[in-house]
């Protein structure tokens, strides 16, 4: 079975997050884009970077002293004085207030560009509480604590998994993240199983080692690393970040396993606040890296097809 694959490389822009119309079309172009050179009739897999829609909680209909404020904990305070009663819980009545007005943005845009496409997505993934849906109740959240959490759809536009962070960086544990929930990681599909291990996830051999056992023949690695590409790697000054990064990254993580034979690595690039993020994107398979971005900054899209296991 044929499957083509793309990452999505994507620099944080400010006008993309400041209305609901404006990120849906950011979404769409990006999906677009992704698969502009995808061959006709097999079917694709469109992965992009963790904290992709993160902005979204700060910027989506923001009034002036949150955008332009200096830091993500400025940002974050403006936002709580304007909220009132709805952020009494401190920081995560913020996420909790914010999350719930991002939620439906956030999903509709993935789920509009999924059918248009007749694509499966990975959405990235926001800080924010676990949701669901039912009539009587509409939107409410089932968990006070925020998570780093994500989404997958279906060419039809259905979800058909959240996946969650489970190891978390020093820095999401600052900004009171609980640990996600590792069952979430698995996506059954039409083209088979696929895994989402968000970012330092897929480093933890543990976690590999479930997709690998649940038969996920793709592991997505949706990435956003603050971190300058060439700085000294801090557990080895001999190697740089980025050398670093693809050494021990999906090329190493899938080789020799049972089921898992592709990994797609897209990253997240530019500023967020006082977040300097880089990273190229990558495409790898059983032969090694299969595609790299140029550079760790600005745009880019890695993409090939693939000859995938069929679906049993």
């Amino acid at each position: 079975m044929r499957v083509h694959l793309a990452a999505v490389q994507a620099e944080v822009r400010r006008e993309a997050y400041r209305s609901p119309e404006a990120f849906a079309g950011e979404v769409e172009r990006r999906v677009a884009g992704a698969l502009a050179g995808a061959p006709a009739g097999v079917p694709r897999v469109v992965a992009f970077p963790e904290l992709y829609a993160l902005p979204l909680l700060f910027w989506l209909d923001a009034p002036s002293e949150v955008v332009e404020a200096p830091s993500l904990l400025a940002a974050a305070l403006a936002w709580t004085r304007r909220l009132g009663r709805s952020a009494l819980l401190g920081p995560w009545g913020f996420y909790r207030a914010r999350a719930r007005a991002v939620w439906p943005v956030y999903l509709e845009a993935f789920r509009q560009a999924a059918r248009r496409h007749r694509a499966y997505l990975v959405a990235g993934s926001l800080f924010a509480p676990r949701f669901d849906e039912e009539p009587a109740r509409g939107l409410y959240p089932l968990t006070l604590a925020p998570r780093n959490l994500g989404l997958v759809l279906g060419p039809e536009g259905r979800v058909l998994a959240r996946p969650e962070k489970a190891r978390l960086m020093p820095e999401e544990r600052r900004a009171l993240l609980r640990p996600g929930d590792p069952s979430s990681q698995i996506a059954r599909t039409r083209i088979g199983t696929l895994a989402v291990l968000i970012c330092l996830d897929a480093f933890h051999e543990a976690l590999v080692e479930r997709a690998d056992a649940a038969g996920a023949w793709l592991l997505v690695q949706p990435s956003a690393n603050p971190a300058p590409w060439d700085r000294p790697w801090p557990p080895d000054p001999r190697r740089t970040e980025g050398e670093a990064w693809l050494a021990e990254g999906l090329a190493r993580r899938i080789a020799g396993r049972e089921h898992l034979r592709y990994g797609l690595n897209p990253m997240l690039t530019g500023r967020f606040y006082e977040l300097p993020f880089e990273g190229r994107s990558n495409l790898v398979g059983p032969e090694g890296i299969l595609a790299l971005a140029e550079g760790p900054r600005g745009d880019a899209v890695v993409a090939a097809t693939v000859e995938a296991p069929d679906p049993g």
